[in-house]
């Protein structure tokens, strides 16, 4: 067993202490397959009367098992693992794979949200505004609807839809600090949990409260980088027992993302700058063994002080905005998770609400002069009968928009959710586990969009000339249910299936009607209704020791909508639901301990694709369906350990992707045909990743790590000859680490970009501007001190 358990720990990157005399002269049987690291370990330990479990510092421990427990009887924290000696311990605990095939585990070291998503073969995250990123899995997200949900702490967290119908374009960016689980799915898994999702998903977990023992932990941060501010960060966690079954668990952190983007109009450098504050507290209690509760609440509040794009015309970073115009978001999540086990069965509830305020501020001064030279804007302000302005008539009405700008667009959002999932099922390591659920999820939006002239002098009063008030609701019922069988030999065989049902409604207020865009008419309730069937089969099937084939069939489902632009062909107001039909296939191959492969190929066929459209003045974006999709890809996973203190890591993916039928909204997107590539979907990705562990002795230790990753560049529209059609180009991107360790302290000094590369992500041209860039920070110096007690 002691063999057994040293292979599962160097394989999951994960550090498990034990006595070697608990576990002498025992034997387990081998285990093969594609499963987590907690279940592969439950599997090694099944009928040795032995049990683990993980402290709060990421550390597993294998221990004998006791009897059943009550409210009396629950057990005072184990003395410190370290003083149990003779000890057995394994592999340092690291930021690695746990599981392969299309799921990712990984135990993040509080790094952004972007930096872990963009570290996963086939998902990116597309930069989208102040503070906003947009998530794309194999090729599909961008538009519409999240095709991507993040969960944190089990609660879907969705931007709001705006005036442009476009919650993807704002993911969750609540930080991830204190963190236990980031799992990562580049395929829906919308028949086991949650709100349902046309692509992948992303889940975080943080750490809950550790019964009977007090512990906790600290950081702090500060980093340079070219020609920009300095990054600085701090985080403090603490773990308080109360009494033997019930515990408190708070962390705070703070933050600041230094700005590099210079505005050559203003003067002003480094206008980005990114503040972060939040706190969370969770309190737990297990008042009997099988009832286990959890109530959390966060907070956050986040300002970005400008947009992070730059001008290709002006030269990396560098910007000619009008005036700063700041993000703000502030976030307030409550959630009680209630866990009740009856051993062959177990019973999940998660009742959630949050409220996200966002208040968004856009130079639109560049969108504003664009209409001054529309003929029908002209013909509003004059409000003439006839189809244009004589030429003095449209001198006038250019000189009226002149006198608006600069120009401020100003959308305070508020957006609240309601959530209810209950989920009944039982997970066993062998043999049948199946999962049924069901939930409620009911959100609002409130937002008022108003511009006006931005005041540049202090005593000038702004000019507010167009505003209106939107109201948006967004329910959801849905039922699902999984069933799997598992072997000893690690076959496996799922099928799961969904239903949803969607209702979406908008309403539309003119306070002040905007005579230049044309937003002039309210619109009284408009509701569309959805729903929608998905189904997801998967099958793993071991050929020989050490070779896996995976095979997975997968539909899912995105629901229609109402636009909320004000300024919309009759027939545009709504837009359809769209499906996601995909098929995986897989080889998994293990030589041993030293090296483990993963080659995956994918086709998803994209139904009714929604995609955004520009109105003819450029002023107001919505949602049309556009067509089908085929979208092709492969992807290579490979681990190399020659020894145990050496790993190498490489990972590519290829896709392409592509439009195989469009409909007659494809000119309404600038053109669109058939063959057209999909925009912001880069080709090629390759990371490869090799880090060294030394040992000193007395929990004394050093580790060096560098990486290297390519990206191919992408494109902003359908067809190269569209007018508003920019490119990028492929980047190479270098980084390294070091870190030391001693007692309970550790320090790393982190370098990233190291050769000061400009990497651009996305590049595109609208009404804001023409060549608008969001690219990849300057190098940047990181050092980083983290101490637990």
């Amino acid at each position: 067993m002691v063999s057994a358990v040293q292979q599962l720990a160097l394989q999951g990157g994960r550090q498990i202490v034990f006595r070697a005399s608990l576990t002498g002269g025992k034997h387990t049987r081998s285990i093969t397959g594609r499963m987590t690291f907690d279940m592969a370990l439950r599997r090694l330990l099944k009928g040795s009367g032995l049990v683990s479990r993980e402290t709060a510092g990421g550390v597993t421990i294998i221990e004998k098992a006791l009897g059943p427990l009550n409210a009396e009887t629950v057990p005072k924290a184990p003395p410190d693992p370290m003083s149990l000696l003779p000890l057995v311990v394994t592999a340092e605990r690291r930021q690695e794979k746990v599981g392969l095939m299309s799921d990712i585990r990984v135990r993040p070291q509080e790094v952004s949200m972007a930096a872990l998503v963009n570290a996963s073969p086939s998902f990116f995250s597309q930069p989208a505004g102040s503070g906003q990123q947009a998530l794309l899995v194999r090729g599909v997200g961008m538009a519409g609807e999240a095709t991507t949900p993040v969960y944190f702490a089990g609660v879907p967290i969705s931007g709001p839809s705006g005036t442009g119908s476009d919650a993807a374009r704002t993911a969750s960016d609540l930080a991830l600090v204190d963190i236990r689980r980031v799992q990562i799915s580049r395929i829906a898994r919308n028949s086991e949990h949650g709100a349902g999702s046309l692509a992948g998903e992303i889940e975080i977990e943080p750490e809950e409260p550790v019964l009977g023992e007090w512990h906790g932990r600290s950081k702090v941060a500060l980093g340079v980088q070219q020609g920009g501010d300095a990054d600085v960060a701090a985080s403090s966690t603490i773990n308080v027992p109360v009494g033997s079954a019930a515990a408190f668990r708070a962390t705070a952190y703070v933050s600041r993302d230094g700005g590099y983007i210079d505005n050559v109009r203003t003067g002003m450098r480094n206008v980005n700058d990114d503040d972060m504050a939040g706190f969370r507290l969770t309190a737990r209690a297990v008042p009997v063994s099988n009832l286990d509760m959890s109530l959390m609440f966060a907070w956050q509040h986040r300002r970005v002080s400008d947009v992070s794009s730059w001008l290709q015309a002006l030269g990396p970073y560098r910007t000619d905005r009008y005036f700063a115009a700041p993000t703000e978001h502030d976030f307030l999540l409550g959630r009680l998770k209630i866990d009740y086990d009856q051993g062959a069965l177990k019973l999940t509830s998660i009742s959630a609400a949050y409220r996200w305020r966002l208040d968004r501020r856009y130079d639109r001064t560049n969108a504003t002069l664009l209409q001054g030279s529309d003929s029908e804007g002209c013909q509003r302000y004059y409000d003439l009968a006839t189809p244009s302005c004589d030429a003095g008539q449209s001198q006038q009405y250019a000189d009226h928009v002149a006198s608006l700008a600069p120009s401020l667009l100003h959308i305070p959002i508020l957006s609240t959710r309601v959530w209810q999932e209950l989920r009944l099922g039982n997970e066993e390591a062998d043999g049948i586990a199946w999962v049924a659920g069901l939930l409620v999820d009911h959100r609002s939006e409130k937002l008022r969009s108003q511009l006006s002239s931005f005041p540049l002098e202090e005593d000038a009063v702004p000019i507010i000339f167009g505003e209106r008030r939107l109201a948006i609701s967004k329910d959801q019922a849905g039922l699902f249910g999984n069933i799997a069988y598992r072997d000893e030999e690690g076959l496996l065989l799922s099928v799961g299936v969904r239903y949803d049902r969607y209702r979406v409604s908008s309403q539309n207020d003119v306070v002040v009607p905007n005579i230049l865009s044309g937003s002039i008419a309210s619109w009284p309730l408009t509701v569309k209704k959805s729903q929608g069937l998905g189904g997801r089969f998967h099958i793993d099937v071991p050929i020989v020791l050490g070779v896996t084939w995976h095979t997975q069939l997968v539909r899912s489902f995105r629901p229609g909508g109402v636009n909320t632009a004000s300024v919309l062909l009759p027939d545009r107001l709504t837009y359809g639901s769209d499906s996601l039909w995909g098929a995986e296939l897989g080889l998994n191959l293990r030589w041993g301990t030293v090296a483990e492969m993963t080659v995956t190929a994918y086709m998803n066929d994209w139904r009714n694709m929604q995609y955004r459209a520009l109105s003819e003045n450029r002023s107001h974006a919505y949602l049309v369906n556009i067509g089908n999709a085929t979208i092709r890809g492969a992807e290579i996973e490979l681990i190399v350990r020659p020894e145990t203190s050496l790993t190498a890591k490489l990972e590519a993916s290829l896709i392409h992707a592509q439009l195989s039928r469009v409909s007659d909204a494809r000119l309404l997107v600038g053109s669109a045909d058939i063959g057209d590539d999909i925009p912001f979907v880069p080709r090629h990705r390759l990371q490869f990743n090799l880090a060294r562990d030394w040992r000193i002795g007395n929990g004394r230790g050093f580790r060096i790590e560098g990486d290297w990753q390519y990206q191919s560049g992408s494109w902003s529209t359908f067809s190269a000859n569209d007018p508003d059609f920019t490119a990028t180009s492929g980047f190479v991107l270098f980084g390294a680490s070091f870190s030391y360790r001693w007692d309970r302290n550790d320090v790393a000094l982190q370098a990233r970009n190291i050769f000061d590369r400009v990497a651009n992500l996305r590049t595109v041209t609208n009404g804001y501007g023409v060549g608008q860039t969001f690219s990849y920070g300057p190098r940047t110096i990181l050092l980083s001190w983290n101490r637990r007690w």
